[in-house]
């Protein structure tokens, strides 16, 4: 799973890298100055100044990172004979693809592809409430 996982990882961290760089850009540098004038750490500034209005950024760095991980064909595909090293080993494109596919069975496949969409909106709203914004 290791040998999947990491260049899938390593195809996508530049995108979640431009989106997170894109929003600490938008942070005024003012907010930064008055925090060191205030004799904040950098700890402390990334604590209470970077981390808090990145908290959007974040929250749809997740989403798209929960859902493109539902979505994943083509490397394991490519990279295992029929997508899978082992035949307990199965995500869910692959699986789709192989019902469809291999065993013909497109009724099922069609299930799945249905299931892997509900999948995807339900671990998408479980994120959303996770980084929902906490009022104190």
């Amino acid at each position: 799973m290791f040998t999947m996982m990491l260049p899938v990882m390593w195809q996508y961290v530049g995108f979640y890298f431009v989106i997170l760089i894109t929003g600490l850009n938008n942070i005024s540098d003012e907010l930064y100055e008055a925090a060191r004038i205030d004799g904040a750490t950098t700890m402390q500034k990334v604590r209470y100044i970077s981390l808090p209005l990145l908290h959007n950024v974040i929250c749809t760095c997740s989403i798209l990172a929960v859902t493109g991980a539902l979505k994943v064909f083509d490397l394991p595909w490519t990279m295992f004979p029929k997508g899978m090293p082992l035949k307990s080993t199965f995500l869910t494109g692959t699986y789709m693809y192989y019902h469809t596919m291999e065993t013909k069975n497109v009724d099922y496949a069609s299930a799945l592809a249905v299931m892997i969409v509900l999948l995807g909106i339900v671990l998408s709203k479980a994120v959303n409430m996770i980084f929902r914004e906490k009022d104190y």
